[in-house]
């Protein structure tokens, strides 16, 4: 059961709508002077009432009148269930139709068709009418809704109408308040006294005074001051909720109808839309190539052209892919729902969802493209996952993105992760996921690398690592965490810092077993002062190649010329460590007194340990890295 109720009227001009809501609530929700003399709601109404159950109802009274269905697009959004008047003096009009279409195209599915001015109509005249209802929403969501009948002047029937909506708010799905928050601004003003005001309906998450969010696509920040629902001073407010928020921190200049309040990182900014879109069966309903629309989404009007993908052009009644370029920026998700108007006459024809909210421009006839749009609409988690995967700029991808892009829970999320995991679809690392196809790309492409290494230095026990990270256009870290994911699946090998194939064996000869095994044993006598480079090998061609193939496997390089025994290294850090239990910092003359080194080798190696990140110079001194 959902206990925040939004009901929104909708239906023609003069319908009743307006009086119907002050029946109801006691609420006139005509406010200005200008609709008070027109007769006629221009900007949105809002009102709220208690149902017999004791839940509180906010109700959004659109307007009807042609001119002003742009307000009523923008009175829609965090509607969950709607009240469709019908004069029962004039049946099913143009504006009623054109409410219906977009009702539907924006998914609402909970409907109750009320019949209003009964007093003024014969029995049997109400009875043609209601059959002509229920013959225009035949097929329709509203096929199966309640008829009720009403009169708002004498209250005939509004009884009956608080019942019906009372029950029917019972199979209404609670709204997600665990999400992050998210307010569609629909009025904004200021109040003396207290600065900046925004009102709208809280569709996401909670929002409680104190917060400190942001106003989009502005990205203004702004602190809760206030908050107000049905006209009370409240400390939270939750997803489902007519709501008025007192900002601080923000200009009346920097918020309009159309931004949105919002959780600080929590929508895309954008310039283009990948959407689905479905047209309305009208001969007017009809896209091609950079035709140019009114795109309405949450309660922002944006003018737009369009690029359909796979197809010339998308007919009435059909559904079919679109990439959006927008003249304005706007900030979105994906899944957001949206409406499609003709630019000139203004006419509803249709309406979509957004599929990727910050795509790049592509070809209209990319099969890989239209293959991840497909899953994007059709796909259940796991497909969403894997193709979100696949198509993301980075090979690795934490959960924290999985979970704020695919606006997914953190429970379905890690139920997901974990069975594509088992699977073997994707693979787990320290820093996220990465999907099957980019492992074996990048392990292809390190395999040959390797190979060719091999063959090209045949002493050579493997490749430095940080000769690998050059090779590849990845993050430094993404890099790392691959070789690291790499070692652990048995596909390649680590010998100190160097990685090689999994089965690769450096094959000395008798001649060259004797040259290294006399190398190392010079290094290790030489302990904390050994024999340069030159001194080791003479200039000898394959002596040097020898040493070479030594490095970083038994043998440290310092500098171009000093090289350590990988052994002594070790005792060096022992050494270093064994200092710092009783010593805040080390100079190089103590470094060079315990180890018995060297002033140049002293200072050689102590540069080396600091490249290892265990000390750390300052001025003329070390000190020890934390955590090391």
């Amino acid at each position: 059961m959902n206990n925040n109720v939004i009901i929104g009227t909708a239906g023609h001009i003069d319908h009743g709508k307006t009086t119907l809501i002050k029946a109801l609530s006691g609420i006139e929700t005509d406010t200005t002077q200008e609709e008070k003399e027109r007769g006629m709601s221009i900007n949105l109404g809002f009102a709220y009432f208690d149902l017999p159950s004791g839940k509180r109802c906010g109700v959004v009274d659109v307007p009807g009148h042609e001119k002003f269905i742009k307000n009523m697009l923008a009175g829609v959004s965090g509607i969950n269930l709607v009240l469709l008047l019908v004069d029962s003096r004039e049946g099913i009009m143009p504006q009623t139709k054109e409410h219906i279409d977009i009702l539907t195209l924006l998914g609402i599915e909970n409907y109750i068709i009320v019949m209003t001015k009964i007093d003024l109509v014969e029995e049997e005249y109400r009875e043609l009418v209601k059959e002509d209802i229920r013959e225009f929403t035949k097929g329709s969501a509203l096929e199966n809704a309640p008829i009720i009948e009403v009169d708002s002047i004498s209250r005939k029937g509004i009884d009956v109408l608080l019942d019906t909506i009372d029950k029917k708010t019972n199979d209404i799905e609670a709204k997600n308040i665990e999400k992050n928050a998210r307010l569609n601004v629909d009025r904004s003003f200021q109040v003396k006294g207290f600065g900046t005001v925004v009102t709208g309906t809280l569709t996401e998450g909670s929002i409680s005074v104190g917060d400190e969010l942001v106003i989009y696509p502005k990205e203004a920040k702004a602190k809760v001051r206030n908050i107000q629902v049905h006209s009370q001073d409240v400390d939270k407010a939750y997803a489902g909720q007519r709501t008025a928020i007192n900002l601080s921190n923000i200009k009346f200049d920097d918020v309009k109808r159309g931004d949105t309040l919002a959780t600080a990182g929590s929508l895309v900014k954008t310039y283009m839309l990948d959407s689905e879109i479905k047209l309305i069966n009208d001969d007017r309903a009809n896209l091609e190539l950079w035709d140019r629309v009114r795109i309405y989404v949450g309660t922002v009007e944006v003018m737009a052209r369009v690029v359909p993908l796979g197809t010339e052009s998308i007919k009435p009644g059909e559904s079919g892919f679109v990439q959006l370029r927008l003249e304005e920026e706007i900030a979105v998700k994906n899944y957001d729902k949206f409406i499609i108007r003709t630019y000139s006459p203004m006419v509803t024809i249709g309406g979509g969802v957004i599929l990727d909210a910050s795509p790049r421009k592509h070809s209209r006839f990319n099969e890989e493209i239209l293959e991840k749009l497909k899953v994007q609409l059709e796909g259940n988690s796991g497909d969403l996952i894997q193709n979100y995967l696949l198509s993301h700029s980075n090979y690795i991808v934490s959960k924290k993105d999985i979970i704020k892009d695919l606006q997914l829970s953190e429970g379905e999320a890690a139920t997901e992760l974990d069975e594509l995991v088992t699977s073997g679809n994707i693979f787990e690392t320290n820093l996220g996921y990465i999907h099957k196809k980019k492992y074996d790309e990048v392990l292809e492409k390190l395999k040959k690398l390797l190979a060719d290494y091999h063959k090209r230095y045949k002493l050579k026990v493997g490749i430095p690592k940080v000769e690998i990270i050059s090779k590849f256009k990845l993050s430094q870290k993404e890099v790392l965490e691959l070789i690291e994911l790499f070692i652990k699946n048995n596909e390649v090998r680590l010998e100190g810092n160097l990685v090689a194939e999994k089965d690769f064996v450096v094959n000395y000869d008798k001649k060259q077993l004797a040259e290294k095994a006399r190398i190392e044993k010079e290094l290790l006598n030489g302990g904390f002062t050994p024999p340069t480079i030159k001194e080791l090998t003479n200039g000898v061609k394959a002596s040097l190649e020898l040493l070479d193939s030594l490095v970083d496997n038994t043998i440290i390089r310092l500098d171009a010329d000093l090289v350590l025994h990988r052994d002594v290294l070790t005792k060096a850090i022992e050494k270093v460590n064994e200092h710092f239990k009783n010593a805040e910092k080390m100079t190089l003359a103590e470094f060079r007194d315990i180890t018995g080194s060297s002033r140049k080798y002293s200072m050689a190696i102590l540069e080396y340990i600091d490249k290892l990140g265990i000390t750390r110079r300052v001025e003329n001194y070390r000190v020890l890295v934390k955590n090391k």
